[in-house]
């Protein structure tokens, strides 16, 4: 790459929580994803997600959000407020929700590893926080290993070397 990249909003797509997403050009990034996230105030907080594989570092570039998810030591949701400069991760099958009472929206950055797929196969919305189920925990198992086949098979790409 010969420059810097912006959030494009030419590209922006919808996250099934809602969430208005910009991805950045970043050629040969593959291992990973860097998107501009753009959470507009609203009086009810953004649907529940959970994430199969992907580890989510957040990273709150403007305003300030508030964010509920489950507590695994716990075993129970926390809630607490994310501001500008602020970061905060979520890892596989952690729900999370994110909550913007205004008054401006909220910009944050949305780094994952590996790297979110395009048809939103690593999300799922869920009816409210809670430990992972059974079911769940076979789906990320799941997701996990096609992520570890599709790191192998760049992995093989760039090197040129076989397994």
């Amino acid at each position: 790459m010969s420059g810097a990249s912006h959030a494009d909003t030419g590209r922006a797509f919808h996250a099934p929580d809602g969430i208005t997403i910009l991805p950045f050009e970043m050629p040969g990034l593959a291992h990973l994803s860097f998107v501009e996230g753009r959470i507009p105030p609203r009086p009810e907080p953004y649907p529940i997600h959970l994430h199969g594989a992907l580890e989510q570092v957040t990273y709150v570039l403007a305003g300030r959000v508030t964010v509920t998810t489950w507590d695994v030591g716990k075993e129970t949701t926390t809630t607490f407020t994310a501001l500008s400069g602020d970061a905060f991760v979520t890892l596989p099958l952690q729900t999370l929700a994110f909550a913007n009472a205004g008054p401006r929206e909220a910009r944050v950055l949305f780094i994952c590893a590996p790297s979110y797929p395009p048809d939103d196969s690593d999300t799922r919305l869920v009816a409210a926080h809670h430990a992972p189920t059974a079911e769940e925990i076979a789906w990320s198992r799941e997701r996990r290993r096609a992520a570890i086949d599709a790191f192998a098979a760049i992995a093989r790409a760039r090197t040129g070397l076989p397994d």
